[in-house]
């Protein structure tokens, strides 16, 4: 029997759901180790070294960082939710629903880094969640939107 392209869909968007809730975890978790490199690329210096300088920007930097991770995980979370309760299903608007919270979550990240202008290993992590929106929804996008609404 053969999977129609929704379900294949879905099982990807699983996945960028598990993706994105299992790093937003790491980035509230692990926010030090996550964004050193970044803060070391964009300012040229260790965060060691700024911290012992000026600590208090330093943990902002940080406390920052672990804000975007709980922004990352509320949108795991909703992708999680969003995949079972409608977009496996072929609902329009879970298709939209998702090719705004994946597609806003990852390419913003993407656009963070050109904009420091750090495309460097921790480029990956992004690309990875980019590439897992745009085929997960691309996958059943004819399917999906062909239909008429109900």
């Amino acid at each position: 029997m053969q999977k129609s392209k929704i379900e294949l869909g879905s099982w990807v968007i699983l996945f960028l759901g598990i993706y994105t809730t299992v790093m937003a975890i790491l980035w509230i978790f692990l926010t030090e180790i996550m964004f050193v490199s970044d803060f070391g690329y964009y300012t040229g210096q260790t965060y060691q070294e700024y911290l012992v300088s000026d600590p208090r920007f330093a943990e902002m930097y940080i406390i920052t960082k672990k804000l975007i991770g709980v922004m990352l995980l509320i949108i795991g979370l909703l992708i999680l939710e969003i995949n079972q309760q409608a977009y496996r299903k072929g609902e329009r608007w879970a298709w939209f629903a998702l090719l705004l919270a994946g597609g806003l979550a990852w390419g913003t990240f993407i656009v963070y880094k050109i904009v420091i202008g750090y495309i460097g290993l921790s480029m990956i992590t992004f690309a990875i969640g980019a590439t897992l929106v745009v085929v997960g929804i691309a996958l059943p996008a004819k399917e999906i939107l062909g239909r008429k609404s109900a």
